[in-house]
């Protein structure tokens, strides 16, 4: 079974029941905005960083171009005490510089040659 998390929206490839959510990340970029935080599911602060600035790239791609912009990443309340249990990190507060590159992709397909109608062994 495919399906998503209701949640954290992470793809699930086969339910046995076990999916646990990882931590929720409250983002923001105060140069635009600094009263609004974004809910981010992720692993850790770098990447609840990125899939930020890949949502806030998505439809200008000024970041793709040079742009940069600065984000705050917060550690939410209900997972401060499990982080720092578990991990030993007593900060939940991290500030990311995020870009992006567009990354040419690049394919081949052989060319197989067909015989010649007409053609035959005599």
């Amino acid at each position: 079974m495919i399906d998503r998390c209701p949640k954290c929206k992470a793809w699930i490839y086969s339910y046995d029941g076990k999916h646990e959510c990882p931590p929720l990340w409250l983002v923001q970029c105060p140069e635009y905005d600094d009263e609004t935080w974004e809910e981010v599911y992720a692993v850790a602060a770098e990447y609840a960083a990125e899939k930020y600035a890949e949502d806030y790239d998505a439809d200008s791609h000024d970041m793709m171009c040079g742009e940069t912009i600065v984000v705050v990443v917060y550690l939410e309340e209900e997972y401060i005490a499990w982080r720092m249990d578990n991990t030993g990190i007593t900060d939940p507060v991290k500030t990311f510089t995020c870009s992006g590159e567009a990354v040419p992709t690049y394919t081949a397909e052989e060319i197989v040659e067909s015989d010649k109608a007409g053609d035959t062994d005599d």
